[in-house]
């Protein structure tokens, strides 16, 4: 029995240390899968605009981060929020108003950008609903956002001639169910302006950095080799101790 130990021992340090390493290495496979992502984020959004009319566009899977442009009126009327959204660390709202596409029956749904929470109440968004012309506006599409997990929030469904002022997501599909037209199945995150002063302040919450991963995997590694070198110094050190036993 006591011949087992040290070979218990070295199995215990072995799969303890290869553990680690996989982890580690299971990182760096998580940064090369983000910065592959990132790269096909950017060179979707260096692409030239999609002209938006109302008509079939295919795949919206395939066309999310790529830049579009479309031309139409809005409809405040129709105008909701989306809930717990930050600007430079302050708490607000971003606005998403149909715009009814110029010479189409259906409408596109624009997330115009941020405003404080003080000013959600549908009667002081009215100070931003002063484009009453057709306007053109370009952004980045961006596909119908359902509920993410079970743990998220959830919007109720709107009832039958009752609509949602406030929304967690832009679920498409159920903010349909209270507009009076055709929504298209996207929308579109409207591009900075030139006052980065004016609300609402539209621009685009996409990250492409590389993450923790890499500072994951050097700690995995680090753990390893801390794991390792310990239990070899422990080892020693009981060596040495039963050596000096009579």
């Amino acid at each position: 029995m006591l011949k087992l130990r040290p070979l218990l021992f070295s199995a215990f340090v072995l799969i303890g240390a290869s553990v680690m390493i996989a982890l580690g290495i299971w990182q760096l496979n998580r940064l090369k899968e983000r910065r592959a992502h990132n790269a096909q984020i950017a060179a979707r959004m260096s692409r030239p605009p999609i002209a938006i009319t109302g008509g079939a566009l295919g795949d919206v899977s395939s066309l999310e981060y790529r830049p579009g442009v479309v031309t139409g009126v809005y409809d405040f009327s129709q105008e909701v929020v989306i809930r717990n959204r930050s600007f430079n660390e302050a708490a607000g709202v971003h606005l998403l108003t149909p715009l009814k596409i110029a010479g189409s029956d259906q409408a596109i749904l624009i997330d115009r950008g941020w405003i404080p929470y003080t000013a959600a109440d549908p009667q002081m968004r009215t100070a931003y609903a002063t484009l009453t012309d057709a306007v053109t506006v370009t952004g980045l599409i961006r596909p119908s956002q359902p509920r993410p997990s079970p743990l998220a929030p959830r919007d109720p469904t709107p009832a039958p001639g009752s609509r949602l002022d406030a929304w967690f997501w832009v679920d498409i599909s159920q903010i349909q169910q209270q507009v009076p037209y055709p929504l298209m199945p996207l929308f579109i995150e409207q591009a900075p302006g030139p006052d980065p002063h004016a609300l609402p302040a539209a621009g685009y919450d996409i990250e492409l950095a590389d993450g923790p991963h890499l500072s994951y995997a050097i700690q995995w590694f680090s753990f390893a080799a801390i794991f390792v070198v310990g239990s070899i110094a422990l080892a020693r050190q009981r060596r040495a101790g039963q050596s000096r036993q009579p």
